[in-house]
């Protein structure tokens, strides 16, 4: 049995996770994975339960479905089979508001306002590069749109944080070679979060369970 076991790890070691622990399904075994991430669980299960209730007072687990059966459960916060609504709203994944036929007609509509008056519509930065000790980064050019919400994803220290900070301002991009002055980046009101790590123990991973655990040995 496992408890969130993917919890706090990027994508690449949330799929070596998933990898051992398919791994330990034998034919004379089961395994129960409680797990909060629709990617991993369609990656890992093989069937599904749903949970609902309320924290702290009571919980519900349905009967198990096939693994698009459940995951679409649980975004449309209804159990068909029990006829139990257990969400007052559905979760629905849009890759960005409005059709392509609204985006002309938008522009068509943007034309025929004056230059100073022209709504900017899409955000664009240039291409970038960064160095910071043995690290280096490069950014490709890009843009995003107003409605738009864009996910970076990859493994730790490849750089996802460093290319905010550039574009937050806190990180200067690298200096191009032959080129005069500064790349000019968009200037953007950003809202930056930092995560911020803050050990308490000093000591390694295994030492910490050691000393936790000892009293069960």
């Amino acid at each position: 049995m496992f408890d969130e076991p993917s919890s706090y790890l990027d994508v690449k070691q949330r799929l070596n996770a998933a990898r051992m622990i398919r791994s330990l399904l034998k034919h004379d075994n089961y395994v129960i994975v409680v797990e909060h991430d629709l990617s991993i669980l369609d990656y890992l299960s093989d069937f599904i339960c749903c949970l609902y209730g309320t924290p702290g007072a009571y919980g519900v687990v349905t009967m198990p479905f096939s693994v698009r059966e459940g995951i679409n459960i649980f975004l449309a916060g209804f159990v068909p089979t029990e006829n139990m609504r257990f969400r007052d709203f559905e979760l629905s994944f849009k890759v960005k508001e409005g059709t392509d036929e609204d985006k002309t007609k938008k522009k068509k509509e943007e034309t025929s306002v004056k230059e100073d008056e022209k709504v900017i519509v899409d955000f664009t930065y240039p291409a970038m590069t960064k160095t910071l000790g043995p690290f280096k980064m490069s950014v490709e050019a890009g843009k995003f749109s107003p409605s738009e919400c864009i996910v970076m994803l990859g493994q730790n220290g490849t750089g996802k944080t460093t290319m905010i900070k550039m574009l937050a301002g806190l990180l200067k991009p690298d200096p191009r070679t032959g080129a005069d002055g500064e790349l000019e980046i968009p200037v953007l009101n950003v809202s930056y979060k930092p995560q911020t790590i803050a050990p308490k123990f000093e000591g390694t991973v295994e030492s910490l369970f050691r000393l936790k655990i000892a009293d069960s040995w």
